[in-house]
């Protein structure tokens, strides 16, 4: 066994090692609205969701400056976004979207991504993405300077009918493929990959 003591390493390298062992990880595709009521987009691989109440978390960093990324200070000023969980053939896109553009530069357009009205909130949802949940900020909780972790209260829920299994009222994984991020390529230059191969076994039972 190979083995790392995250207390003695430094953030990034911590960093490094954990996301390459929590895995997969699912990628938020996030629509926010900015200052000028341009529409932000940005995807984020350290997320998840909590089922009970329906709430996502999502954890976002600040610039080496300190400063607020903008989905952060989006999120803080109006207090809506829209999480997307992409698939597959959306990855060119949204691995674009990641780069660092000035705030009043919407990725969105820049992408020439199509988009709907939000049934509750002011961000619109990506047409193309086949899950959009519609969220309203909770609250914010800082464990240092430089990361916090954002708490938003999933309301409305959309999926594509492609995914979605009216007899079980819910999406079936084995219909799409949704994105994830793996460790390996680095901060610059992710690698992605998709679900992959499903199981089904039954009813767990001890020998």
């Amino acid at each position: 066994m190979i083995t790392r003591d995250l207390r003695s390493m430094d953030r990034r390298d911590a960093y490094r090692v954990l996301s390459s062992l929590v895995v997969p990880r699912p990628v938020a595709w996030v629509t926010t609205l900015g200052d000028h009521g341009q529409v932000n987009l940005a995807p984020f691989s350290s997320f998840m969701g909590i089922f009970v109440p329906p709430m996502l978390a999502l954890n976002v960093s600040r610039r080496a400056d300190g400063t607020l990324k903008d989905t952060h200070a989006n999120l803080l000023a109006r207090k809506e976004a829209v999480v997307h969980i992409a698939d597959l053939p959306l990855l060119e896109a949204v691995h674009a979207s990641g780069e660092e553009v000035p705030p009043e530069v919407s990725e969105v357009e820049r992408l020439g991504l199509a988009t709907a009205p939000s049934q509750v909130v002011a961000p619109p949802r990506l047409e193309a993405a086949p899950i959009a949940l519609e969220c309203r900020f909770n609250r914010e909780v800082s464990f240092d300077a430089r990361a916090s972790v954002l708490f938003l209260d999933v309301l409305l829920t959309h999926a594509a009918e492609r995914v979605w299994d009216e007899g079980l009222d819910c999406a079936r994984a084995d219909l799409w493929e949704p994105l994830c991020r793996l460790i390996g390529g680095g901060i610059a230059a992710p690698n992605y990959a998709g679900l992959g191969r499903r199981f089904s076994l039954g009813k767990p039972k001890l020998p």
